[in-house]
């Protein structure tokens, strides 16, 4: 496997299967890094793979003293709202999918195709709303603003941790413009997903890697007990 050191040449310039790391900061904390490789970039953005057997390093509630009764939403907005949270090392979404991931200078939204681990079955479209994404040393930076939506095979789609998102604007987590900047995004998103447009185009869910990639690794200083991270774990 090779190393998503963050080595980056010739002004942010990838080629494609080269490795690279999405991270997520939230107020100045590192909160995600995720090791990924690149599928192509240009004026039009970056489009990155992320292998099922990746491994990436997340900051979390579990266990940290007084959440362990909370649901997984109340979690998330706790750790957000008072930066106490751990770090761990999982693989992406804690389970084994393959998955194409659309970033377009400018968007809150990146769009991925789902796979099954094997490839054999492709599973939709997940649209995760977020900061527009920045080429920075090792990769790409952006951060998720809770809010989510599904698109099935055909092309069905409904929001996700819609509840969630609601809670993080009521307890100012979130600043209350964000929810028209991203109802306007979810607007374009739909509109691409009823015209079968971009990454919602027929061609994609027969996208296949390059069988050549290995899956890349997280640096030193971006796993779990790396020097990236400003940890609080709490009392």
């Amino acid at each position: 496997m090779a190393a998503a050191s963050g080595a980056v040449s010739d002004g942010h310039r990838w080629r494609p299967g080269d490795p690279l790391v999405v991270t997520e900061v939230w107020h100045g904390h590192l909160w995600s890094a995720i090791p990924h490789t690149l599928v192509s970039a240009d004026e039009t953005g970056h489009v990155t793979y992320l292998a099922p057997d990746a491994v990436g390093a997340y900051a979390t509630s579990r266990g940290v003293p007084g959440r362990a009764h909370l649901s997984r939403g109340e979690r998330k907005l706790a750790a957000l709202q008072t930066l106490v949270y751990r770090v761990v090392e999982a693989p992406h979404h804690f389970a084994p999918l393959a998955s194409l991931h659309f970033f377009r200078p400018g968007s809150w939204a990146r769009v991925n195709l789902g796979w099954s681990a094997d490839r054999s079955q492709f599973l939709g479209w997940y649209v995760n709303f977020e900061v527009p994404y920045q080429l920075v040393d090792h990769g790409l930076q952006t951060m998720d603003l809770v809010l989510d939506m599904l698109v099935t095979p055909d092309r069905t789609w409904r929001w996700k941790d819609r509840d969630e998102f609601d809670d993080a604007l009521a307890r100012g987590i979130l600043s209350a413009d964000i929810a028209a900047t991203l109802e306007a995004e979810a607007a374009q998103v739909i509109d691409q997903v009823e015209r079968r447009q971009g990454p919602f185009a027929d061609a994609w869910p027969g996208w296949r890697p390059d069988p050549r990639w290995s899956t890349p690794l997280l640096a030193p200083q971006l796993r779990a007990d790396g020097t990236a991270w400003l940890v609080n774990a709490g009392p």
